[in-house]
């Protein structure tokens, strides 16, 4: 606990004397699998099942994102992930780097990693480590509003967890303030 709050004194006194620019980020990620139902036929729909890929989790992220440079931003972040196959609940909260690869007029595309913890608040909840890498795109339009684009390899080493680690790959949509 005391970590969180050294990172949350350290994060805020940085920001307050910073000349910085200080977005908030808000992404949804889903992660998908090959559909075991593959062209089977659905009592319940009645029609036949078609859809090769099938949903297997549901990952929601937010966060604080400082531009250091135009190409350098680091970020605080909190999400929450649902496994429901795995009846798996997890929050994690971590520290994110962004390194700009290629940037057309306000268009980036990134790299990015994050390291952390799963935060347990409740039995629900696991609790361990969170790492992240990934690619990105962010879409610039008129409005001060940015669009994000990210393809994110996700792993979560729970503490108590049977199978150890969960590692999954994510698809992700998002906006930038």
């Amino acid at each position: 606990m005391k970590k969180i709050f050294f990172i949350a004194f350290f994060l805020t006194s940085f920001l307050s004397y910073s000349q910085r620019e200080v977005n908030y980020n808000f992404t949804v990620n889903f992660t998908f699998t090959h559909n075991e139902n593959f062209g089977e036929y659905d009592e319940y729909l009645q029609e036949t099942d078609w859809s090769f890929f099938a949903y297997k989790s549901f990952l929601i992220r937010n966060g604080l994102e400082v531009e250091l440079s135009r190409l350098i931003s680091v970020g605080i972040n909190l999400g929450l992930d649902w496994h429901p196959d795995l009846d798996v609940l997890a929050i994690p909260y971590y520290l994110d780097t962004k390194i700009a690869i290629s940037e057309v007029d306000d268009d980036k595309f990134y790299i990015s990693g994050g390291v952390g913890k799963l935060l347990k608040i409740s039995e629900a909840f696991e609790k361990g480590n969170y790492f992240k890498v990934g690619i990105g795109y962010h879409i610039a339009t008129e409005k001060s509003n940015t669009f994000i684009l990210n393809l994110d390899f996700h792993q979560k080493d729970f503490t108590e967890f049977d199978k150890g680690k969960l590692n999954s790959l994510s698809l992700g949509f998002g906006m930038l303030f």
